[in-house]
C-alpha cells in the first residue's frame, strides 16, 4: 500500500467517524462490543475510540510519523495479527501499522473485542475494498506475525512461529516512581493512570514505587475520590472480592472504599487493588526495577533523575511511535523481507 493511498485513508476514516449519516451503523457495533465483553461500558468504548480517532486519524501525525519513521516497504508479505481483547479495538494500532509499513494484514480478534475490529475493518474496506486486509480465522499461509496474549499462550505463539518473522507479546504492567515531591494535581493525574479503563490495560500503573518513609495518607485522599468505578459491577466485584480474601487471610492493607493498596514487591496486581514497593535509595530502586524490567510497559514519574519515565496522566494518551513493549512495530514491518 503506497504511502499516499495509505495518508487519504486515514483523512476518511477520520472524516467518516464524523460524519452524522454513519452514526447508527457505529451505534449498532458499539452496542455488540458491549454485549460480547461485559467488562466493555459505554463510557470505556468511547473514551477509547475517541482516542483512537485522536491519535491514529489525524493526517500530519502519520506525516511526521513517516518522516521519522522511513517509507513503507516495496516487498508486500502477508502479515498475521493475533490481537489483544483487552481493551476496545487495542489492536487496532497493529492493523495500521501493517498497512503502513506497505503489507497485507490478515487479522484474528480476541473473542473479547471483535466487533469494533469488524467495524474498523469494513470501514477500511468501504475506502476501497482492494485494501490488502482480512479477517481470518485460522493464520495459515503468513510470513511474519505479531501476536499478543498472556504469558501462557505467548509461549505458546513463540514456538508456534518460531520459523518466521515475529512478535510476540507477553503480560505487562506498569508503575509509578514517587520520590516526596509529587503535587495534588501530581496525584489527580495519577489517579487516571490507575482508574482508567478500570485497570485492565498494560498501560495502566498497578504499582507504586515509594521512598520507605513515604506518606501515602495525601494521595489517599486523592484516591478515594474515584468512585465511579464501582459503578461496573465487575469491577465492583473483583473489589469485594479481594476484600475479603485480605481480611479472611489477615493481609495488612487499606482500604480506601473503591481501591484496595497493599505492600508487595510485585509488578501486576489484581483489579481492584493496588501494590505499594518501598525504596530504600535510587540504587534500591534500579535493582527493583531491572528485576521486573520485562514486565514493565510504562514507568510514571516527575523526577528527573529517572530515564524513560513518562508525566502523570499520560498512560492513556498513546501517540503513534509508543510501541507495545517497548519494539517498534513499524521497523520490524518495514524491514521484512
Amino acid at each position: 500500500m503506497q504511502k499516499a493511498y495509505f495518508l487519504d485513508l486515514i483523512h476518511f476514516l477520520k472524516s467518516y467517524f464524523n460524519d452524522s449519516s454513519n452514526k447508527e451503523k457505529i451505534e449498532l457495533f458499539i452496542e455488540k462490543a458491549k454485549n460480547e465483553n461485559a467488562w466493555f461500558s459505554d463510557s470505556l468504548i468511547r473514551h477509547a475510540m475517541k482516542s483512537i480517532e485522536n491519535q491514529f486519524f489525524d493526517r500530519s501525525i502519520w506525516e511526521q510519523f513517516f518522516v521519522e519513521q522511513g517509507d513503507p516497504s516495496m516487498n508486500t508479505k502477508i502479515v498475521g495479527l493475533v490481537l489483544a481483547g483487552n481493551l476496545p479495538a487495542v489492536g487496532l494500532h497493529d492493523v495500521l501499522m501493517t498497512l503502513a509499513s506497505g503489507h497485507e494484514a490478515w487479522v484474528k480478534p480476541s473473542s473479547q473485542d471483535k466487533a469494533l475490529i469488524e467495524l474498523y475493518i469494513q470501514i477500511i474496506q468501504e475506502f476501497h475494498t482492494r485494501i490488502p486486509i482480512q479477517i481470518v480465522d485460522r493464520l495459515q499461509g503468513i510470513q511474519a506475525v505479531i501476536a499478543t496474549g498472556s504469558d501462557f499462550s505467548g509461549g505458546y505463539f513463540a514456538h508456534y512461529f518460531a520459523q518466521m518473522p515475529h512478535i510476540i507479546r507477553k503480560n505487562r504492567s506498569s508503575l509509578a516512581i514517587l520520590t516526596g515531591q509529587e503535587t495534588n494535581a501530581d496525584f489527580t493525574q495519577l489517579a487516571r493512570d490507575i482508574f482508567t479503563y478500570y485497570g485492565l490495560g498494560c498501560r495502566n500503573v498497578s504499582s507504586l514505587a515509594v521512598p520507605v518513609d513515604y506518606d501515602l495518607t495525601p494521595l489517599f485522599d486523592v484516591l478515594t475520590k474515584e468512585t465511579w468505578v464501582l459503578d461496573h459491577s465487575k469491577y465492583s466485584n473483583n473489589f469485594q472480592y479481594h476484600r475479603t480474601l485480605f481480611l479472611l487471610n489477615q493481609i495488612p492493607h487499606f482500604d480506601l472504599g473503591n481501591v484496595l493498596v497493599t505492600e508487595n514487591d510485585a509488578l501486576v496486581s489484581p483489579v481492584g487493588v493496588l501494590y505499594i514497593h518501598r525504596y530504600a535509595n535510587l540504587v534500591d530502586l534500579e535493582s527493583w526495577l531491572t528485576m521486573h524490567e520485562e514486565k514493565i510497559q510504562c514507568k510514571v514519574s516527575q523526577s528527573n533523575d529517572l530515564e524513560g519515565t513518562i508525566a502523570f496522566g499520560m498512560t492513556q494518551e498513546p501517540g503513534l511511535a509508543d510501541f507495545a513493549d517497548g519494539v517498534n512495530t513499524y521497523t520490524f514491518l518495514a524491514n521484512l523481507s
